[in-house]
């Protein structure tokens, strides 16, 4: 099938699994990211080896120019995975304005404007696929900062409302919501602080029903349907990949 996807946030854990995992011959991947074009490439030579073409495309997604000049670069698309976030754990008490509004930038205005930027050229292509990636702290509510949960929820709102806009182009809307996935940034949050992996495992544990640490790769398989012909019934839906995580 040949198609041109966009990855946001590509260069590792979630964006890069599901970069390599969308390869397929006949696809061409736009991997974006920021500052990391050694890892980006790393990625884009493993979607290659798929038997994908991959390029690699640099942005701010802060700013909204870099982010319509992402846009740009990227061309007609027919699959855009908003998968690039700010993470916060800056609590209530010491949030600053501009942490807030840096958060909300990343994750919920870029992916705003690639979609604005990208959905006539899937209109015009026959239709395509947006999926946006979310968390599962919005429905538990931590243990993130509020800046990034809140955040997080106000993509739920832009997916369903997106959905009900360009579902009469042909084009779905979706999101996936992760719940705690064992990744670079998971162990970049604990800071320097010294870490009880073995405890932190079995408290999320002890939070699932599914009795294993997940991994990038089990995302993978939900946006490879959702990135399909196959799923052009489902829009407007957040479909949660976290093992069953519960709040106790």
């Amino acid at each position: 099938m040949n198609r041109t996807i966009l990855v946001t946030g590509a260069r590792r854990g979630i964006g890069a699994a599901l970069a390599t995992g969308l390869a397929a011959p006949g696809t061409t991947l736009v991997l974006h990211h920021l500052a990391a074009a050694d890892e980006a490439e790393a990625v884009a030579g493993r979607c290659r080896a798929a038997g994908a073409h991959a390029r690699i495309v640099e942005a701010d997604l802060s700013v909204p120019a870099e982010v319509l000049a992402l846009a740009e670069a990227a061309g007609p698309v027919d699959v855009l995975v908003n998968n690039a976030a700010r993470a916060s754990n800056v609590w209530i008490d010491e949030l600053p304005l501009a942490e807030w509004e840096a958060t909300f930038a990343v994750n919920v205005t870029a992916p705003m404007l690639l979609s604005q930027a990208l959905a006539a050229g899937m209109r015009d292509r026959g239709g395509g696929r947006i999926i946006n990636v979310t968390s599962a702290t919005v429905r538990l509510g931590g243990p993130s900062g509020p800046s990034y949960v809140s955040s997080k929820a106000a993509l739920v709102g832009l997916t369903r409302s997106l959905a009900r806009a360009f579902g009469p182009d042909g084009t779905t809307v979706n999101a996936i919501s992760p719940g705690a996935i064992r990744t670079e940034g998971e162990r970049e949050l604990a800071g320097n602080a010294p870490v009880d992996e073995a405890a932190v495992d079995a408290a999320i544990l002890h939070r699932q029903a599914v009795q294993r640490r997940l991994d990038p790769d089990d995302i993978v398989s939900t946006v490879r349907f959702l990135a399909s012909p196959h799923s052009g019934a489902v829009t407007g839906q957040v479909i949660e990949v976290g093992g069953g995580l519960v709040h106790r």
